[in-house]
């Protein structure tokens, strides 16, 4: 502790006597230590979390982008937070055209950014919040501008609470329990200026107001020095009272390895190599890449599995609890599921539509305007059931993707070869009626323990709630698939355009319920502004290459001599009857 009081003295004595002015050469930004910063604990959100986290998050809600012209995160918060008259007039608040910003009067201001002062003098939009609460007292559905109104009042708040330091919570309770909710700084700050306490804060308490001035006043003052001796100070202080808090130190220490990591980029990074690979395996000199494929494949799915496991161990639950884990659990899914394929048949399509999908679905992630904070789970979703009816749910729709690129494969390679069925497309459109029937199988068995959790949580099995019913819907539209193949309505063509075709149904259930339909299982409860144009333009695509596909392979040409009858045969998804 003789340590720590000589550097909190020094810290003091820095900031009385203002030394900042007697440098003669100037601190450059790069010399701040915003990694030791960031690993500060703040409580947001229900929880105890890194400060990189908070200023992560902070910049993706208020500014809608990760950075704030390159910066580092930490290093944009403190700059806010240690000059907040001057950032409060800064067009930094993202607000993108809208119908909101029709209500509000800003419809036809260039940009899409505007300032906090800018925000708060919007008489619209107060009265747009006063409309809103009117609805809520009267059990009345927002409409799409009453939800955003909100939400971007609430956005100035948080932003508004920064610059005032009231928020994040800095500040531990003296007893150390991390679920107890922390004290604002000023707060804090206030009980060290008064005199008529009758029993004088604690040594940790007095030290973390003063490290907390020594962070302040060392941003405006350029003094790095301070500000890096300052970072250390508080977390060791905030450190000293958490000491009985085991599980909540591990977690903010994972959490900061998990930033600094970024498991699921260099997870997206391998499936693009590896998708590479497995493509120029196609050509007959280069085959040898399918092992390249194969291995970039399987390094994706460890390092995607150590990004699920991040989250998991650092919220302490199934990490599928939202938009954003949801998704990244369908490409979790889609790429374990490709690889015990890929392992069991030896074959490279599974693997080549895995890393391709993969790579787009952790691209969607990463751009999409989707919370990615690790939250507490709302009261619905406390329920072991969690951990089995999502997961096998999710699973079931990585299938239908697997399918729908499997059938894009089948078309492909039996247009290549001019309708002749080949071991290639024999091969293709039987790992496409597999991953159906998979498909299939899993989303029944989630409906069926939907309907198990759903009795225990609302007292009923079945209520045709729109996820339910949609849900039942994908899974009548696949059976009915899987039944014509087996009548022989559908060949092996046939059941790839369905592949293709169907997808569609998949989406609709997945997200399309979520944000459109009111329901128990909506997060935006049916107050969204439309369908966004991507789901436009992936429909129209599909349909074009649908066209395209129908039209080049009107007829199927019998098997060439390269593919003997006698191994169609052994074949059971594809008979001869099929090929004709």
């Amino acid at each position: 502790m003789t340590s720590r009081r000589f550097l909190a003295l020094a810290i003091a004595l820095l900031l009385v006597t203002n030394l900042s002015g007697a440098n003669a050469v100037a601190q450059e930004a790069e010399s701040y230590d915003w990694s030791a910063a960031g690993k500060i604990a703040v409580q947001d959100g229900g929880r105890v979390k890194p400060l990189d986290t908070f200023a992560r998050e902070l910049l993706a809600t208020v500014y809608g982008h990760a950075k704030y012209q390159g910066q580092n995160p930490v290093q944009t918060f403190f700059l806010w937070m240690s000059d907040g008259e001057h950032w409060a007039e800064q067009p930094i608040v993202y607000l993108p055209k809208s119908d909101l910003r029709t209500r509000i009067g800003l419809a036809e201001s260039s940009g899409n950014y505007f300032s906090v002062k800018e925000i708060h003098n919007l008489q619209l939009l107060q009265s747009l919040a006063m409309e809103a609460m009117a609805a809520e007292q009267a059990g009345e559905k927002l409409s799409f501008a009453q939800g955003k109104g909100n939400e971007l009042l609430n956005r100035v708040g948080m932003l508004s609470a920064v610059f005032s330091h009231e928020h994040p919570l800095w500040v531990p309770t003296p007893d150390g329990d991390a679920s107890s909710t922390w004290l604002p700084m000023p707060h804090l700050l206030a009980m060290m200026e008064d005199t008529s306490r009758e029993a004088p804060l604690s040594e940790p308490m007095q030290t973390l107001g003063l490290a907390f001035a020594g962070l302040f006043n060392s941003v405006r003052d350029q003094r790095p020095d301070v500000f890096n001796a300052s970072a250390k100070l508080f977390d060791a202080m905030q450190r000293e009272l958490l000491q009985n808090q085991s599980q909540t130190l591990a977690s903010l220490d994972w959490e900061s390895l998990y930033h600094r990591f970024e498991p699921f980029f260099w997870a997206q990074v391998l499936l693009a190599l590896g998708f590479g690979a497995y493509l120029l395996s196609l050509k007959a000199s280069l085959s040898r890449l399918k092992i390249a494929g194969l291995i970039s494949l399987v390094l994706g799915l460890v390092l995607y599995t150590t990004g699920m496991g991040f989250r998991a161990f650092i919220s302490g639950r199934a990490p599928w609890s939202n938009m954003y884990e949801s998704l990244l659990a369908i490409g979790w899914a889609l790429v374990l599921i490709a690889v015990i394929y890929e392992l069991i048949k030896r074959e490279r399509y599974y693997g080549m539509v895995a890393c391709i999908l993969g790579t787009m679905i952790l691209g969607v992630a990463q751009f999409a305007s989707l919370d990615r904070g690790i939250n507490p789970l709302v009261p619905a979703l406390q329920s072991y059931w969690l951990n089995y009816h999502v997961i096998i749910t999710l699973s079931s729709y990585s299938c239908f993707a697997i399918a729908m690129g499997l059938g894009h494969g089948v078309l492909i390679a039996a247009i290549r070869n001019r309708g002749v069925v080949t071991s290639t497309v024999t091969k293709l459109a039987s790992a496409n009626l597999r991953i159906i029937q998979l498909g299939s199988l899993l989303l029944v068995t989630g409906i069926l323990l939907g309907a198990v959790w759903a009795n225990s949580s609302w007292g009923r099995f079945w209520g045709w709630d729109p996820k339910e019913t949609w849900a039942l819907i994908c899974w009548f539209v696949y059976i009915a698939v899987l039944h014509g193949r087996s009548a022989g309505w559908l060949g092996w063509r046939r059941l790839a355009i369905t592949s293709v075709a169907l997808f569609p149904v998949v989406i609709m259930t997945y997200y399309g319920v979520n944000y459109y339909l009111s329901g128990l299982h909506s997060y935006g409860a049916g107050s969204s502004p439309g369908i966004p144009w991507q789901i436009y333009l992936y429909i129209a695509a599909e349909a074009a290459f649908l066209i395209w596909a129908i039209t080049k392979l009107p007829q199927v040409t019998p098997p060439g001599p390269e593919v003997p009858a006698s191994a169609l045969k052994k074949q059971p998804a594809l008979e001869s009857s099929e090929i004709s």
